[in-house]
């Protein structure tokens, strides 16, 4: 953070001049609005009176006034601001309210700045007065949103309702998907354990029908040696039997 005689560098994007207390100047501190084909404009502000500010209003949580981009990490570290989803420029700021869809219109049914809705509020009325109108429900919602913030009761039949209730009906149907697919997974588990079983149980099957086999030509293999060996015992015992008669010695 670059401090010139204890100031920082405060940026105004907006077609606005923004004003806020001072500590040691009576008018306050005062940054003038930016010119149409500038960027920005930019005042030294003391460090002290910004760090007030802060923790007085949401003047630079909601991006009212800004600061140089490369010192924003910092400086926003320093004041404590975490949520930096609700600070943004002007350019942002049309891209979002021209956006209706359902996460965005949820984005801004939870916006809890009155400083920051009264700025859209504010571009809205920008963006009606050249013909370029946001879509119906941004409008809706944004409407709604500042009537809460001002105290009145939820509409039942509002746009926000509506984006709850079909966040509701959504999240049950993702959580009877989730069961649903569940089950099937388990059914799937269940189908594979039972196929694993019972090519478990053929295999064994099959490897017991082998032994068998094996054992059976073992025993016929067995049973050939020894009808062959006692074949051969039979054919000696016939030669003895059978054999020549001794010759008389005696002349």
């Amino acid at each position: 953070m670059n401090l010139l005689n204890g100031r920082v560098r405060v940026l105004n994007y907006d077609l606005s001049p923004v004003g806020f207390p001072s500590t040691i100047n009576s008018k306050g501190n005062f940054v003038e609005a930016r010119d149409e084909d500038e960027e920005y404009k930019m005042e030294r502000v003391l460090w002290e009176d910004v760090e007030l500010e802060n923790n007085k209003s949401d003047l630079f949580k909601v991006g009212r006034l800004r600061f140089l981009p490369e010192e924003e990490d910092e400086i926003y570290k320093k004041l404590g601001i975490e949520d930096r989803e609700n600070i943004n420029t002007d350019k942002e700021l049309i891209a979002i309210l021209m956006d209706d869809s359902i996460e965005n219109l949820k984005k801004l049914s939870k916006i809890k700045s009155m400083l920051f809705i009264n700025r859209i509020k504010k571009m809205l009325f920008k963006l009606e007065k050249v013909n370029k109108i946001p879509p119906h429900n941004v409008i809706a919602v944004i409407n709604e949103r500042y009537d809460q913030l001002k105290g009145y009761r939820r509409n039942e039949n509002s746009v926000i309702a509506r984006i709850v209730e079909t966040e509701k009906r959504n999240n049950n149907d993702e959580n009877k998907l989730k069961d649903t697919l569940l089950e099937l997974t388990k059914k799937v588990e269940k189908l594979e354990t039972e196929k694993a079983n019972t090519e478990q149980q053929s295999q064994n099957a099959l490897t017991d029908l082998l032994k068998i086999v094996q054992d059976l030509k073992a025993e016929n293999e067995a049973l050939k040696q020894n009808k062959i060996m006692e074949e051969s015992k039979d054919t000696v015992v016939e030669d003895k039997k059978v054999g020549r008669p001794k010759q008389d010695t005696k002349k």
